[in-house]
């Protein structure tokens, strides 16, 4: 995933997204603001509060700094150079959230957030691995994923239904999983429904033995 081709790539695919977006892209107020209606819901779901949190593929930061702004103590990686670099101008001269091109090592995080981003790899099943590798002991892996083809690019390698995308996170622990609209009052229903909605998913692994 972190070879020089791929880095080049989704520099690309930042910069043409910024210029999809216009000028809003780069207003750090406006972005603020208007956090995407699934990081909204993942946040009511899983508070940052007190706890060491890596956003891994966190693109420009926004999501980090937020995570940031809640009480977590928040890192922020991703393989694009392009995207980090506009993430510390968003940061400016303050000493966090942390943010880097370079892997973290193992057992660091409390929490780690993992947002659209299984879709984008090959290897999925590995990927939850390797997230499950950077938690301390009784942490989790969290998340979103778009259901089905909602919000479909280029760049998915798959859509998810309820069983593949279980079957990528299962291998590494305890999962909940939760399917989430983006009209709200669909939430209400328990019926499945057409419409924008992602997986927000959660990972837990088992305790080492003796952990507290």
């Amino acid at each position: 995933m972190r070879t020089a081709g791929a880095v080049e790539e989704y520099d690309r695919h930042y910069q043409e997204w910024v210029e999809r977006q216009g000028p809003r892209a780069l207003d750090l107020d406006w972005r603020m603001t208007h956090l995407l209606w699934r990081h909204r819901a993942l946040l009511r779901r899983y508070s940052p509060e007190g706890r060491r949190v890596l956003d891994f593929g966190c693109m420009d930061g926004i999501f980090t700094l937020k995570l940031q702004g809640l009480g977590g103590e928040a890192v922020g990686y991703d393989i694009s150079p392009a995207a980090i670099a506009q993430a510390k101008r968003f940061r400016g001269p303050a000493a966090r959230p942390v943010f880097t091109t370079v892997p973290p090592g193992p057992g660091q995080f409390d929490r780690i957030y993992c947002q659209e981003v299984l879709e984008h790899v090959v290897d999925d099943v590995g990927l939850v691995g390797e997230l499950v590798s950077y938690l301390a002991s009784g942490g989790s892996v969290v998340g979103t994923t778009p259901v089905g083809e909602n919000f479909w690019d280029p760049d998915h390698k798959r859509s998810y239904d309820e069983a593949l995308l279980k079957r990528a996170l299962a291998p590494w622990g305890r999962v909940r999983l939760h399917r989430y609209y983006r009209s709200p009052l669909r939430n209400f229903v328990p019926v499945r429904q057409r419409g924008a909605a992602v997986f927000i998913f959660e990972v837990t692994p088992p305790s080492p033995p003796g952990a507290r």
